[in-house]
């Protein structure tokens, strides 16, 4: 019973100390992106960009992203003059795919196969 109680007690300070260790790494995580002025995942970069906490982001705070500012026309589609998260989403989902495909097409250039086959 001793045992097992001192096991349990010896799981709980572990898992304190765990847990304590990974609250500090998600704080420096969201500390390098608003230090970036991007992010290292939607969520994160809409609560980064919207300095004034109102859940939206207008045309001044989007300028923290250069990807953004560019498209914030486009990716204003109620035209209201800020984004909500869900704008937000779709136009940096949009955003991501675009830079993707560039990796894609920039890491293959003159690699593809032609197709043909080796005559003997």
């Amino acid at each position: 019973m001793k045992l097992t109680l001192l096991g349990a007690a010896l799981a709980l300070a572990f898992g304190t100390a765990y847990a304590a260790d990974n609250a500090k790494h998600d704080k420096n995580v969201i500390q390098q992106q608003e230090e970036k002025g991007g992010a290292l995942n939607n969520d994160t970069s809409f609560r980064v960009l919207d300095k004034n906490n109102d859940g939206y982001v207008s045309k001044a705070e989007a300028a923290g992203n250069p990807d953004l500012a560019k498209r914030f026309k486009e990716a204003d589609s109620n035209k209201d003059g800020k984004l909500s998260r869900m704008e937000y989403l779709k136009i940096m989902a949009k955003i991501d795919t675009h830079n993707a495909a560039d990796k894609v097409s920039k890491s293959t250039d003159g690699k593809a196969a032609t197709g043909g086959t080796k005559q003997k």
